[in-house]
């Protein structure tokens, strides 16, 4: 199970997307969401497709990773997709079944919508991929600095965004042990029906649940032990550094959304 949530992993492959600074590709990100909410047309998921392929390859890491970090989010994204198909009347009439028509603006609706999914969730994991979660715990702070005039604390953001990050694989490998401890009793999760293993699942909540809030009890502990404070002048061993790349990559996105404009 661990193996096949991937999102939130770090893939080192030395490619120079890798070097960047974290706080380059926070930007980059956010300015790919402004462009996922401005594709209205075929035309326009094609051109960010091609973008996004030729950003992905850059990273040096295989493209089956990418899909897998889709993969886990399948489910939303059909479920988006059929509630575009079915409740919206936007086209001329194609096929009516009963109480329920289909139009040709629901079915392109829904198309785009779940073609903009999987491109934003597939390209959003090179954030992930590429930047350790130091490195993006330190761009993250850096880069929600402002918020600083509106009372709020960067520090606690970054500091919750980086321990979910830790926490996904954690959780998953409590998940994995669990199961592989039901299995050792003769228990075979592959041979029960679909219902059967949705209500397995479901009852994996309470000892995941419980286990999540024993780490994080062990975390608390741990970090106060260290003398851990937020707010406290801290040193870092990583210094954020702005280049002419870090530059060209947020300059490429910022040609992107003027393309997607043009569209």
């Amino acid at each position: 199970m661990r193996n096949k949530i991937i999102m939130g992993r770090y893939i080192e492959t030395g490619s120079w997307v890798h070097g960047l600074d974290p706080r380059a590709k926070v930007a980059a990100m956010l300015l790919f969401m402004v462009v996922i909410f401005m594709i209205n047309s075929f035309i326009g998921v094609i051109a960010v497709t091609v973008f996004s392929i030729l950003i992905m390859s850059f990273t040096r890491i295989p493209f089956i990773f990418y899909s897998r970090a889709v993969k886990p989010l399948l489910f939303l994204i059909g479920f988006i997709a059929l509630f575009q198909i079915l409740f919206n009347t936007g086209g001329a009439r194609i096929v009516s079944v009963g109480p329920v028509s289909l139009y040709s603006g629901g079915i392109e609706r829904g198309v785009l919508s779940a073609l903009r999914m999987i491109l934003f969730i597939s390209f959003t994991a090179i954030l992930t991929f590429t930047t350790t979660p130091e490195r993006l715990t330190h761009g993250l702070e850096s880069f929600f600095a402002p918020l600083r005039w509106v009372r709020l604390s960067p520090q606690k953001i970054t500091l919750m965004i980086s321990i979910a990050l830790r926490f996904i694989p954690s959780i998953f490998e409590e998940a994995e042990k669990i199961l592989k401890a039901q299995a050792s009793r003769g228990f075979v999760l592959k041979e029960r029906t679909l219902r059967e293993k949705a209500s397995i699942l479901m009852t994996l909540l309470v000892p995941v649940s419980v286990g999540a809030f024993r780490r994080a009890s062990e975390l608390v502990d741990s970090m106060e032990s260290r003398g851990y404070r937020l707010g406290m002048p801290r040193s870092r061993f990583y210094v954020l550094v702005w280049g002419s790349k870090d530059t060209f990559f947020v300059l490429i996105f910022v040609l992107l959304v003027a393309l997607m404009v043009l569209l």
